[in-house]
């Protein structure tokens, strides 16, 4: 009985705040560019931007060969320092160097193995669960 009581009274609690996260804006950036070796495949991102500096996403070759992780940093001037690491099949494996531009967009290079290479010019956006992708 006073265990029912106790979950009676927290799950109002624990349903408020898992509503409260799902619905919070999460800044960050979607786009599909375009691989700077002939006959790869586009590569799709989704990164997000937290507040205490760091990135987290993935990326993804548009062919469904492989996805990875992408983990980083950015700092106050907007320079973002990115390690992406397949996590599946064989997805891009590098590194990416750049800077947030003035419309709040990212403009940065991809540099790894193989098709992992590529100019990345993709959008910022203020929630990235609104999104569906494009650049």
């Amino acid at each position: 009985m006073l265990l029912g009581l106790g979950l009676g009274v927290l799950a109002p609690a624990l349903s408020r705040s898992a509503t409260a996260q799902l619905v919070s804006p999460q800044p960050g950036f979607v786009g599909m560019t375009k691989a700077s070796v002939a006959g790869c495949p586009a590569i799709g991102w989704r990164l997000a931007r937290h507040g205490d500096g760091t990135i987290t996403g993935i990326a993804y070759y548009a062919d469904a060969s492989g996805a990875s992780s992408v983990k980083g940093t950015y700092d106050k001037d907007g320079k973002f320092d990115l390690q992406v690491t397949s996590s599946m099949g064989k997805g891009p494996d590098g590194t990416v160097v750049g800077q947030r531009n003035p419309d709040g967009g990212l403009v940065a290079d991809l540099k790894g193995e193989g098709c992992a290479n590529s100019h990345l010019t993709i959008r910022g956006i203020p929630n990235i669960g609104d999104s569906t992708g494009g650049a």
